[in-house]
C-alpha cells in the first residue's frame, strides 16, 4: 500500500485508488489534542524513541522517582542536534489533566457546533438571508469563545541528560531491556549509555563519516549503525569493537533495524535501495526498490519480521512483504518491478 501527501496529485489519485481515505473535514473536532506540556533542548530535536514498555523502568530508584513502567505511561529518550540526549518521564497525573481537558474541551466544540447549525437551519426555514449567510452563523468555528480546559502550558524537566558527543546526534536507539541506550551522532562516533545513571560505557569508533542511525539486535550484544559513509558497521556492545563491514550501499546510509530474532538486518539508503542482510555472514538477501528510486530516508521491519515499513524522499510510506529468509527470490522479484508489496 502507497499513500502520498502531495496536494498537486491528491484527485487524481482519489479518483484512480478508490480504497484510500478522503481528506478530514478540518471543520469538525479534532480526535486528539496535544498536551500542554512539554521539554526543551537548545537546537533542533533529530529523534524520539519511547523506552520498550514491558521491560522494567530504570528509574525505579534514584532521584528519578522510581516507579516501574506499569505505573509510568511512558519513558522517553529525545535526540538533538546540541550534542545531547534527554529523557522524560509522562505521568499518570499528566494523561489525567489532559485527557480530563480534551474531553471537556471536544464536548463544548460538539455543543457549539451543533447550536450553530441549528441556527443556520432555522434562519433558513424564515427565509431569512441575512441570518443564513452570516459568517458567524454558518461558520461553527467563527462563534466558538476561546475557551482552555487544558493546563497551562508548560516546561517538564529532563530525568537525565547524556552529554558527552562533540557534534549534534542524529539517533537514539534503547535496548530491549530499557537498561541502555544507543546514540549516533555526526562527531562520526556511536555511544552506548547507562540509561539509570546517565554515564558514557562504550564508544564505537570506525565510520568515517556522519552516523545517521542505529539499532540494537534483540539480544542487545550487537549494534548495528549506517552511515554517511554508505556503510553498515556491526559492533559488539561489550568490548566496543566493529565486528562487520558492510558495503550496503552507494549513498549514505539512513536507516538499520534487526528482525525480531536478530539474525537480519535492513538497511536503506538515499541510493534509493532497502538491502536487507544475514547478520552471521554479511550476504545481502534481497534488494528492495521502488519505480524511480526515490532515497529512502526510514527502513522498520515489524515485529512479526515479515514487513519492512520504508519512508522515501517522494513523500511516500511503503510496507513490503519480505516473507521470511526461504523466500527471498520470490520475494525480491515480486518487488523488483517498483510497486510495493502490501499484505
Amino acid at each position: 500500500m502507497t499513500t502520498s501527501d502531495n496536494d498537486g496529485s491528491a484527485a487524481a489519485a482519489a479518483a484512480t485508488a478508490g480504497t484510500k481515505r478522503p481528506l478530514e473535514d478540518t471543520t469538525t473536532p479534532a480526535d486528539f489534542i496535544a498536551l500542554p506540556f512539554y521539554g526543551e533542548h537548545k537546537k533542533a530535536v533529530s529523534a524520539c524513541s519511547f523506552a520498550p514498555t514491558h521491560a522494567q523502568s530504570p528509574f525505579a530508584s534514584g532521584d528519578g522517582g522510581g516507579t516501574s513502567c506499569a505505573d509510568a505511561p511512558a519513558i522517553c529518550a529525545s535526540a538533538s542536534a546540541d550534542g545531547t540526549v534527554k529523557l522524560w518521564r509522562l505521568t499518570s497525573e499528566m494523561l489525567e489533566k489532559g485527557a480530563v481537558g480534551t474531553e471537556a474541551l471536544l464536548a463544548e466544540q460538539a455543543a457549539e457546533d451543533a447550536a450553530a447549525q441549528a441556527a443556520v437551519a432555522e434562519g433558513a426555514a424564515a427565509a431569512s438571508a441575512s441570518a443564513s449567510s452570516s459568517p458567524s452563523a454558518s461558520s461553527p468555528s467563527a462563534a466558538r469563545p476561546q475557551k482552555n480546559y487544558l493546563p497551562k502550558p508548560g516546561p517538564i524537566n529532563a530525568l537525565r541528560t547524556l552529554q558527552g558527543h562533540a557534534r549534534g546526534i542524529n539517533d537514539v536507539a534503547w535496548s530491549p531491556t530499557a537498561e541502555y541506550l544507543a546514540t549516533a551522532s555526526d562527531d562520526k562516533n556511536l555511544r552506548i549509555w547507562d540509561a539509570e545513571t546517565g554515564d558514557a560505557l562504550v564508544e564505537f569508533r570506525g565510520h568515517t563519516n556522519f552516523v545517521f542511525s542505529c539499532a540494537f539486535n534483540p539480544q542487545s550484544n550487537l549494534l548495528a549503525s549506517g552511515s554517511f559513509d554508505e556503510t553498515v558497521k556491526l559492533w559488539d556492545v561489550r568490548s566496543g569493537d566493529c565486528v562487520s563491514t558492510l558495503p550496503a550501499h552507494s549513498d549514505p546510509v539512513t536507516g538499520v533495524d534487526f528482525n525480531r530474532d536478530g539474525t537480519c538486518i535492513v538497511s536503506g539508503s538515499h541510493d534509493g535501495l532497502i538491502r536487507i542482510w544475514d547478520t552471521m555472514t554479511g550476504e545481502c538477501l534481497k534488494t528492495i526498490y521502488a519505480g524511480g528510486n526515490p532515497p529512502v530516508s526510514y527502513v522498520r521491519f515489524s515485529p512479526n519480521g515479515k514487513f519492512v515499513l520504508s519512508g522515501t524522499l517522494d513523500s511516500t510510506l511503503r510496507l513490503w512483504r519480505v516473507g521470511d529468509r526461504d523466500s527471498a527470490v520470490d520475494a525480491t522479484a515480486a518487488v523488483a518491478g517498483g510497486g510495493p508489496v502490501g499484505g
